[in-house]
């Protein structure tokens, strides 16, 4: 289904997502799961997209955990065992 309806996929490292969430949170006043967008955003994974862009912001069903590490600057944050 994905292949029909996508036109690309960019892949983020786990930096990247980290930022997305920072970002989500610091300016957006969102705690989000769905950040890997606003990720890919800020780190111009779109640069060679025409046309608009759509981005799907979904869920808040986060390990509040996550976030706090990210946003305290953790240099791990995605570890599970922290």
């Amino acid at each position: 289904m994905c292949r029909a309806l996508l036109d690309d996929a960019v892949l983020l490292s786990k930096s990247e997502i980290a930022a997305g969430i920072c970002h989500a949170y610091e300016k957006e006043r969102e705690i989000l799961e769905g950040a890997v967008g606003i990720a890919a955003l800020l780190a111009l994974k779109n640069a060679g997209l025409r046309g608009p862009v759509q981005l799907v912001i979904s869920g808040r069903n986060i390990d509040m955990e996550l976030p706090r590490r990210v946003i305290n600057g953790n240099s791990n944050p995605f570890r599970e065992d922290v």
